[in-house]
């Protein structure tokens, strides 16, 4: 089970994005200086965030991405939903199949996994942040 580098990325940025004033785009050239993820990557993780409707891009000289949701709204867990699809147990039989032998470290594994889903579920963007910023709308 492992959380990958886009999903974390995406918590990051979103988090980034909280921090700024919400009626003003954020460019990926000053994301990427704020958080160190290359421009390149920032715009593919940004474009799943904006089909969820997490994030708002704007184009042009003054453009950049934009924070639609209230940090408080959003969970790691829902970001992990969008990124990777959720947590996903890791698979202890071929095609999921433990045959006569249910197997106990399935058991255990999806107890481990409910915890963690559990766990993301209780953090928000507003928790990753410094400040507690209350205004975010996407118009």
């Amino acid at each position: 089970m492992r959380i990958s580098t886009t999903a974390h990325y995406a918590s990051r940025l979103l988090a980034q994005l909280a921090m700024h004033d919400a009626d003003k785009p954020v460019p990926a050239a000053a994301l990427s200086g704020s958080t160190g993820i290359s421009v390149k990557f920032i715009e593919k993780i940004i474009r799943p965030l904006k089909t969820a409707g997490f994030v708002r891009s704007v184009r042009g000289a003054s453009g950049g991405h934009m924070l639609c949701i209230r940090p408080e709204d959003v969970t790691l867990g829902q970001v992990l939903r969008v990124m990777e699809g959720g947590v996903q147990p890791p698979q202890c039989c071929p095609d999921d199949q433990c045959g006569e032998h249910d197997c106990a470290a399935r058991t255990a594994w999806n107890s481990v996994t409910r915890a963690l889903e559990q766990t993301l579920e209780s953090i928000t963007l507003a928790d990753l942040m410094k400040e507690n910023i209350n205004s975010y709308t996407c118009q």
